[in-house]
This record gives C-alpha cells, structure tokens and sequence, in this order.
C-alpha cells in the first residue's frame, strides 16, 4: 500500500548543510544578461539498496535540509509492482537511513524526526487476466471524480488537485517502459513473471502532498510513525475510493436487467427518462458532454447518480467473453489483491 515517499532530512545548521552539499551535483541557472542567480540547489540520484534503486537527494532552503524521496517497494524489492505494508515501513527505512549516512559521509538526524512532505499509497486488484483489467479500466473511465480535472489515456486515468492525485490505471505498460530493463539485468526469469503478474494488476493510487497530509492528520508536522499503521493507510484509501464511486454501484449488470429493474421502480416516463440518460452518460461521450455542457441542471445530474445507485443499477457487460463479477472486485480490502507476487524476491538481490 506504499509506494514513494518524499522526507525532510531536518538540518538547521547552514554551515552543516553546505557541507553535506558537497557530497552532491550543483544545478545553477543564472539570466545571462544581469548575471543573477535565477536559481541554485544540489542534488544527486544514487543507488541505494540490494537492488540498486534510485534514491533523490535534494538540499533545501526552506524548509532548512535534505529531502529524500524514493520509491520504498523498488528499494526494498527491486520493483513496485509489488506492495509493501505500512507496517514495514520503519524498518525499510532504518536500512536507507543507515545508507544515507555512509553515501553523505555524516551521521543524520534518526528517521524518526523526518517529516513526511509526500505519500504515495496504492492498492492492487489481482485480475484474472489481460482483457478483465481492460474492461475495468474502461468501466472506470466513465466515471467523473468531483471537483477534479480528468486525464484519460489507454490504460490509465487521473484526477489532479492541488492537496492530492487519485490514478487508475493498468501496472503492465508501467513496469514495461520504467522497470522491466532494470530488472531484467538481474534476472530475466523474475522480469518475466512480474511483467505477467503487471498486465493483470489494476491500480488505485493516491498521491498526497504535504498540504493534505498536515490537514489530514491535523498536525503541523507527519512522522514515519504516524503512517506505519496498516489500518490508517488503509481507511485512508477506502475514503478516496468511496469517492470515486459514491454515485456507482461497482456490479456487473446486463443491459436486461438494467430495464426490468428501471421498470419495477418507476414510472414508465421515469424509466424511460433515467436509461436514456444512463446511456447518454456513461456511454455516449458527445451526449455526456452534452449534458455537462448544460444539457442537464447540475441538481437533475447529481439526482439521476442517486436514483441509478439507489436501485442498484450497475454497468452493463456488452462483451459475452468477459464474465461477470469483475467489478465487484474493486473494493478494499479485497479478496484479489496480492502485496508479494514472486515467493523469496530477496533471493534474487545482488
């Protein structure tokens, strides 16, 4: 359930960090004609861990330090098509931090007084294959998040905000363009059977940045201790799943009982009225558009969701080789998902 991470390694000493800068890459900008410095910061990205994963290092004004950012699971295990529990977290990064303090030549401040400035948490659905999560990703597609700018792309599709970002999308195209080479120099045998476990993993993530973590948590500061609690990270992707589908019934619902349900609720003006806008909205995107365009008061839009949900109308199978109970799945926790995927990944650390 966690992925990357960005910590403040705290270091309010100036003369301290411009020491520890020295260890790391000057990145200047300056306007060629004044001479001013438009901007300064040091940075390096280095291989940390049994596999050799980038880890960022980045020294920072304000606030006063070094931020660390990495991605625990491919730290740990060399790849993030896997998940690792919250509860694992402390001593993952008792081991980066014991690296840290080799690769800058100091002894650190303990993690345990790094403030956590980004988290990334995400959830697994294990599907049965290729063409099942395809057909979740499309279903999910349809769905409009509140409040957030849409992105849609083949197998993927975001919600940005300023606090956090809520994705889905297929892990397989992912590991093949980012991870699969890294792996594969390792071993082709354990690139090969993550790539097969990936195309069939559906992902939900949510990134949350500093502003939503303090409000969150209603501190001014987040420690490593205040996420490494399973059920915490848990409720709080239950809570942005909930969102995503508080006007959808996640149910596999064929285009027959979609109209005899419609018709044991309501009115025949009614039902006629609510499918045509059923099919217009999560099927039809010029007459979706249509709709928000306009087409249909706000108030009417969001009472339509509430009567399709309320009867229990589900989106409808039209592929006869897809078989049903797909949806159901997208739930947390759910019987589908899998944190480790290969038995014995350490085995395969150099």
């Amino acid at each position: 359930m966690i992925d990357t991470i960005k910590l403040l390694v705290p270091i309010p000493d100036p003369t301290l960090l411009a020491q520890l800068e020295s260890t790391l890459t000057r990145f200047r900008k300056e306007d060629l004609s004044t001479g001013e410095i438009k901007f300064e910061f040091y940075a390096s990205n280095v291989e940390l861990g049994s596999y050799h994963r980038n880890v960022t290092i980045k020294s920072s004004k304000v606030p006063t330090g070094l931020f660390i950012e990495c991605s625990l699971p491919k730290y740990e295990r060399g790849n993030n098509v896997e998940m690792i529990y919250p509860r694992d977290i402390l001593g993952i990064v008792e081991k980066l931090y014991s690296e840290l303090c080799v690769q800058v030549k100091y002894a650190l401040p303990h993690f345990s007084l790094w403030p956590v400035y980004r988290l990334d948490i995400c959830y697994n659905w294990l599907l049965r294959d290729k063409a099942e999560a395809m057909h979740a990703i499309d279903f999910i597609k349809r769905i409009d998040y509140p409040r957030k700018k849409k992105h849609v792309w083949d197998t993927s599709i975001m919600h940005t905000g300023s606090a956090y970002v809520v994705k889905f999308y297929i892990k397989g195209p992912e590991f093949l363009k980012h991870d699969f080479k890294e792996i594969e120099k390792q071993s082709y045998e354990r690139a090969k059977q993550l790539a097969e476990y990936a195309e069939r993993i559906l992902r939900f993530e949510v990134g949350l940045k500093h502003v939503y973590l303090t409000a969150h948590f209603k501190r001014k500061a987040i420690y490593l201790a205040d996420i490494a609690d399973d059920t915490v990270i848990e409720n709080v992707l239950k809570e942005y799943l909930g969102k995503v589908f508080h006007y959808i019934n996640t149910k596999t619902t064929t285009e027959a009982e979609v109209r005899r349900i419609l018709s044991e609720h309501f009115t025949k003006t009614k039902t006629m009225r609510l499918y045509q806008f059923y099919k217009g909205y999560y099927f039809d995107e010029e007459m979706k558009a249509m709709y928000l365009a306009g087409g249909l008061e706000r108030s009417t839009l969001y009472r339509y969701k509430k009567d399709l949900k309320r009867v229990g109308i589900g989106f409808s199978l039209n592929d006869s080789k897809i078989g049903s109970g797909i949806l159901e799945q997208l739930i947390i926790p759910s019987p589908t998902t899998r944190f480790a995927l290969l038995d014995s990944p350490d085995t395969m650390a150099v």
